[in-house]
């Protein structure tokens, strides 16, 4: 079977990649406080920018396992920029919690391997870390789940679940898929144009997740009403993708 990106898939992406660059521009000489959510938005949004213009470069170069694992990055990036627009200074500390976890696990690791210069360097990047918010920061890890149901996209975490277990982490699955039987069809033969396909307009999807939020966040009307129109034309062209159904009456 046949999986290739349509003409219109192709324009939709396209024109996903200017906006984002657009609004970018909006965004790029803003200046605020270090613990204001907006400042943390563009931070995060100059990120989805580059894994999506990262994954594009892959993408045209038919590397498949490699652009899954920017798509993988961009989605994460889009989550923390939806968690950022509700949940603002809780998402924050959030942030400033998963960073003191982070490099206390480093420090530990560095002083067991006695690396003393790394513990060093750790101790001073954490020191720093606790200093910029003057608040009772519970160190743990990002909760991508939890961080997914808080921005209102759970969708973008079953897909950073199906792309962790089939393509960008080393898995028995993402291993065994590419293996060819030595007699009869090859399943994976399928799989990987319909991959290719559905993750480019994945890399879309996540991509006007993250306008949305970050042009609500910045009160640009206008990015965030061009967002929505680029949103709906993705969402007209999901009725011609493999195995959707129920296309409404009158619709395309």
């Amino acid at each position: 079977m046949e999986h290739e990106n349509t003409a219109d898939e192709l324009a939709l992406f396209d024109a996903t990649s200017r906006h984002a660059i657009s609004l970018w521009k909006k965004s790029r000489n803003i200046t605020g406080r270090s613990d204001d959510p907006k400042m943390f938005s563009i931070l995060l949004f100059k990120r989805l920018l580059s894994n999506h213009r990262g994954y594009a470069l892959l993408f045209n170069e038919k590397l498949q396992t490699e652009s899954d694992i920017v798509l993988r990055s961009g989605i994460e990036t889009s989550i923390c920029l939806a968690a950022n627009y509700e949940l603002r200074e809780k998402f924050v500390l959030l942030l400033h919690g998963d960073a003191i976890f982070t490099l206390k696990g480093q420090i530990k690791m560095c002083r067991d391997e006695g690396s003393a210069e790394m513990v060093s360097h750790s101790e001073a990047a954490l020191r720093d870390v606790q200093s910029r918010f003057q608040g009772d920061v519970k160190p743990a890890r990002l909760d991508w789940k939890s961080l997914a149901e808080h921005g209102r996209v759970p969708h973008l975490y079953s897909w950073h679940r199906m792309l962790s277990g089939l393509s960008s982490h080393v898995t028995g699955a993402s291993i065994l898929t590419a293996v060819a039987p030595a007699d009869g069809p090859n399943p994976a033969d399928d799989l990987t144009p319909l991959q290719r396909k559905m993750h480019l307009m994945m890399m879309a999807g996540a991509t006007l997740q993250g306008c949305l939020r970050h042009g609500g966040m910045l009160s640009d009307e206008t990015a965030c009403g061009e967002t929505v129109e680029l949103l709906t034309r993705l969402s007209d062209l999901s009725w011609d993708w493999p195995g959707v159904t129920g296309r409404p009456q009158g619709a395309g």
